[in-house]
């Protein structure tokens, strides 16, 4: 089974993201995370509660807006707003199994994915 990758096509750090997978050569299903959101399961499964602050894009009009690097929200509420505006979920977010990953690192894609 392919990782699905949580994209958005305007987000630079998917695109190196998918580059670096590509130059890898490992296989994975692209989902426009804005018309395909993950769902509430996925978020909870994967969303660590004592690092919430992790897994929030911070590039997000909401973000700043609700001024969520000041006042970070419980693991309840960040999925509650990111199911509201999945711009809020950090990208790219990578999912296989029991394996899930925000963001973009050489070092973690190494890790769990190359």
């Amino acid at each position: 089974m392919k990782p699905i990758f949580y994209d958005k096509k305007t987000c630079g750090t998917c695109k190196k993201a998918q580059a670096y997978l590509n130059e890898h050569k490992v296989a994975f299903e692209v989902v426009d995370i804005i018309k395909n959101p993950p769902t509430r399961e996925v978020l909870e499964k994967f969303i660590d509660g004592g690092n919430v602050k992790a897994h929030l894009n911070s590039r997000s009009a909401i973000y700043r807006d609700l001024k969520l690097g000041q006042d970070i929200p419980d693991k309840g509420r960040a999925i509650e707003l990111m199911l509201q505006d999945p711009n809020l979920i950090k990208r790219p977010f990578i999912v296989s199994g029991e394996t899930g990953s925000f963001g973009f690192s050489s070092i973690t894609f190494d890790e769990k994915w190359v």
